[in-house]
């Protein structure tokens, strides 16, 4: 099925739209049900797409930016371009102005793909400084206005095919563009300033493709994947996109964040990435019901998870199930698996983990119900995947082993390093970044802190320009302490602190839900929020579960003190990026006088 010597991804599309014709590609819900396209529908708009570009203008190397929710359009929109040999370029569709002038200014993009009034409304208010800008076309339907500088997506595609001369030439486009070729700036997430642009080939994404497919071997059930992590990260546009049309599968698209879960149930996907953060969410929501529900269900939860767990590890071991348990796990699953895996759809092989550290004990709790979460690692800079673990081999708590001609190795301070046909081509009109992200042999210096052990799994720490150095000299990775925090019911986030101090503290935001519960059963429940976090009673609760992950850690690692916070962090607020990183560096200036407060006198 897979195209054997494209080298680049035109060809690879124009492959597909032909061998799989007839062959799902998009399923979307429309009018409140769901709607399938062929290949063969998916060429006939995608094609319409780049003749339309072509002739308003749009060159070769020229460079567009989609700015919008996932969506079939927003392919649509991304894949004509390609045709129409753009470099493609995507921007968070939440991205305030001042990052959408700047990924725009430095793109110099000549078209922007704007999702509707809420983005094009900041392009109105930044289009004095974007020039380059020919014109801006918005998805929404509905959407009306009179500018001459913007005009409904629907006007690229109004003609039944495209000529003959525009056919002749998206072909000629695919026979002329070289592996070397820039194909996509993805922009990193800017957990330490401003984002760089990752320039990323034709090459590093089919040859990438082709290792990620030799390294898992068996796709045949994968039929089919639920998008939902935003296409402007590189992991999604990887994994949930271009890899899914490289194989010829379906990608099914969410409506909103807010019917996920409904649309597992309904478009019932063979695979899906996503990163820790959904997976806690869907983990606390269990144990969240499961704490709520009757003793006699809570106590049967918690045995057939036990069971669960019994079962997986004989299971990695390769070791036979004994009968007694073997048919405990049956009424297991019939009791309570099949319910959690059909809220999945039912049909899932497995999920993809990425973008940070996936709690070991999140893992193990999920693969006992019968639900494979693999985890990978890489970067922007390595088109996403550098190790992954397998369907058939994996570890959890590593990020698996390296890919097919992919070479990891590590420095002596701990600093990860990879070579091979994922890693970039450089960083976009920054040659002095490009140069010092790359050793004098070729490798590209990830900044991430790992160890390899001797069976080849990598393991990653921390990032190492993250790492706590505390006064006392220790380097402390505060990551794997944050999820450890994080993994409490009552904690929803957390951030460690501690560089140039004699110990760690932490600010830690609570789970609202879990603690207005807690607070019930307290009988404190009748006051603000503000009050309930600073209630001694609350407090104490908060102490319980930082004890809880004390006692897991060395004591140089402990968190000594803490302080709540009435807000989460977020986006809006400057503290996460839109790949929900924490950016310490502004968490840090924010908080600053509550972090000092910690050491006074201690």
């Amino acid at each position: 099925m897979f195209m054997d010597n494209a080298k680049n991804f035109n060809q690879v599309l124009l492959n597909n739209f032909s061998k799989c014709a007839d062959m799902p590609a998009m399923m979307f819900k429309e009018g409140g049900n769901c709607r399938t396209i062929t290949y063969q529908n998916l060429e006939g708009i995608c094609l319409r797409v780049a003749a339309s570009l072509i002739e308003k203008g749009l060159h070769r190397g020229d460079r567009i930016a989609v700015f919008a929710r996932n969506g079939p359009k927003w392919a649509h929109a991304d894949i004509g371009s390609i045709l129409a040999g753009a470099i493609t370029s995507a921007i968070y569709a939440s991205a305030i102005p001042d990052e959408v002038e700047f990924i725009i200014r430095d793109l110099e993009a000549s078209f922007i793909f704007a999702e509707g009034l809420s983005q094009v409304e900041k392009l109105l208010q930044i289009r004095k400084n974007i020039p380059s800008v020919k014109k801006v076309f918005v998805f929404d339907e509905t959407f009306e206005h009179s500018d001459p500088w913007i005009a409904p997506f629907s006007s690229l595609i109004t003609s039944e095919e495209p000529s003959s001369g525009s056919m002749e030439e998206i072909r000629k486009i695919a026979d002329a563009t070289e592996a070397k070729d820039p194909m996509c700036i993805i922009y990193t997430s800017g957990t330490t300033g401003r984002p760089k642009g990752v320039v990323l080939t034709h090459s590093n994404y089919v040859d990438t493709i082709e290792v990620m497919l030799e390294h898992i071997s068996d796709t045949e059930k994968l039929k089919r994947n639920l998008s939902f992590l935003p296409l402007a990260h590189a992991f999604e546009r990887f994994a949930g996109y271009y890899q899914v049309l490289y194989m010829g599968r379906c990608i099914a698209y969410v409506e909103s964040l807010e019917t996920i879960m409904e649309n597992f149930k309904e478009m019932k996907p063979n695979f899906a990435v996503g990163v820790p953060r959904f997976f806690e969410s869907i983990h606390a929501r269990i144990v969240e019901g499961v704490q709520s529900a009757p003793p006699i269900k809570r106590k049967l939860f918690n045995w057939a998870v036990a069971i669960g767990n019994q079962v997986r590890r004989y299971e990695i071991s390769g070791r036979p199930l004994p009968p007694g348990l073997k048919m405990k796990y049956k009424l297991a699953d019939y009791l309570i698996f099949r319910k959690v895996r059909a809220a999945f759809g039912g049909e899932i092989e497995f999920f993809v983990s990425g973008g940070a550290p996936l709690s070991k004990e999140l893992a193990e709790f999920f693969h006992a119900m019968g639900i494979l979460i693999l985890e990978g690692w890489g970067a922007t800079e390595a088109t996403t995947p550098t190790t992954f673990n397998r369907p058939h081999e994996y570890r959890f708590g590593s990020v698996g082993k390296p890919l097919p001609r992919v070479q990891v190795r590590v420095k002596p301070d701990g600093e990860l390093e990879v070579k091979g046909p994922n890693v970039f081509k450089e960083y976009w009109k920054n040659p002095e970044e490009t140069k010092d992200t790359f050793t004098s042999d070729g490798f590209y210096r990830t900044g991430d802190i790992g160890v390899i052990d001797e069976d080849g799994w990598v393991y990653i720490i921390d990032r190492k320009k993250q790492l706590i150095i505390t006064s006392g000299g220790k380097n402390i990775a505060p990551a794997p302490i944050e999820t450890l925090l994080s993994s409490s019911r009552q904690i929803e986030m957390a951030y460690v602190h501690g560089d140039n101090r004699h110990y760690l503290t932490a600010l830690l935001v609570l789970n609202q839900h879990a603690i207005y519960e807690t607070a019930k059963k307290l009988g404190i429940e009748d006051i603000s929020w503000t009050d309930l976090i600073n209630h001694p009673r609350i407090i104490e609760e908060a102490q319980k579960e930082v004890d809880r992950a004390n006692e897991q850690l060395a004591k140089h690692m402990q968190v000594k003190d803490f302080s709540i916070l009435s807000e989460p962090f977020s986006i809006e607020g400057g503290e996460m990026t839109h790949t929900m990183k924490l950016k310490r560096k502004v968490i840090e200036e924010k908080n600053r006088d509550i972090l000092d407060s910690m050491y006074t006198e201690k």
